[in-house]
């Protein structure tokens, strides 16, 4: 790996963008280091899409900076980036392999290259044989992974995804988290904007939720799950054993079909003490520390922004 590959870092720096007189982005700050797949999250209306243009010099901000390794964007040419955006767009006449390589030159690879890049990923993702086929014959699904392709084929150095699972059945997901993780390995910038909480959860290093026009919460997702945390755990039994709900020192939370969400009553009984009293009536099939899924998270934290501003 080259020098100027190991020091791939993207910066927003207090950047603020209002449309008329609706203020859309205020003080929007963040970091994006080259290996990691950051998450851009938030609601509808929350400023992900913008944030996005402006990275790509679409939009520019109204104030503050946005930096690639240092130097400000609208002084980077655009080949440094490849963008999906969520609304998709493709010349619906063209044939597929002639609106791949047209995106390649666009991006300074040569015709041939662009063709001989763009049959592979084509033959990758299980769609070679569209190849001539023309764009509006195809099928939504399809036409979303050939977008990918366009966005994705002159390897930029960073990568921003807007709602890039949409459409895609399980096994294209998967064959797409293949091919981004391989990207990621070469220590590029991979940007996600999804609103799909798993997703995000399962690929997501380090995410930012925005909403309202500002930031929420920012950090590595690991981190931001353990902050958190509930000191909660969880149980589940072999067999009906209502045990848990005996105790007067336990605090259940969620009950399902011999399954339990609980906490500990505060000096009440240790951990090592109750698992000891539960395994005297029943078989523990499985138990685990409760950690909050970044969905929960999400709901959590924009209700608590909306009740402070009520």
């Amino acid at each position: 790996m080259n020098k100027e590959t190991n020091e791939n870092i993207l910066e927003v720096r207090n950047v603020i963008k209002s449309f008329k007189e609706t203020l859309v982005l205020n003080g929007l700050s963040f970091k994006v280091q080259g290996g990691e797949t950051f998450g851009l999250l938030g609601p509808n209306g929350a400023g992900k899409t913008t944030t996005m243009r402006m990275i790509m010099n679409i939009l520019r901000p109204d104030s503050g900076e946005i930096y690639f390794n240092g130097t400000p964007r609208n002084k980077l040419e655009g080949v440094h980036f490849g963008y999906l955006p969520e609304e998709r767009g493709l010349y619906p006449r063209a044939r597929v392999i002639d609106v791949l390589v047209y995106f390649g030159t666009l991006n300074n690879m040569t015709s041939r290259k662009a063709e001989v890049e763009a049959i592979r990923y084509l033959d990758r993702l299980g769609i070679i044989e569209y190849t001539d086929a023309r764009i509006n014959e195809l099928s939504k699904g399809i036409q979303q992974k050939i977008q990918f392709i366009a966005a994705f084929l002159h390897d930029p150095e960073v990568l921003i995804l807007d709602e890039p699972f949409t459409g895609l059945d399980p096994i294209n997901q998967t064959v797409l988290l293949e091919i981004l993780e391989e990207y990621k390995k070469k220590n590029k910038i991979l940007i996600i904007s999804t609103h799909m909480m798993d997703q995000a959860e399962k690929i997501c290093d380090h995410i930012c939720l925005i909403n309202q026009a500002q930031v929420v919460i920012d950090g590595p997702v690991d981190a931001i799950r353990k902050q958190f945390r509930e000191d909660a755990y969880y149980i589940e039994l072999e067999g009906n054993y209502p045990i848990l709900s005996e105790l007067d020192n336990v605090q259940i939370l969620e009950e399902g079909k011999n399954s339990y969400k609980f906490v500990l009553k505060r000096g009440a009984i240790s951990l090592a003490d109750l698992l000891k009293k539960v395994e005297e009536k029943a078989r523990i099939r499985r138990f685990e520390v409760f950690e909050p899924s970044l969905h929960d998270i999400f709901i959590r934290l924009i209700q608590e922004q909306a009740e402070e501003k009520a």
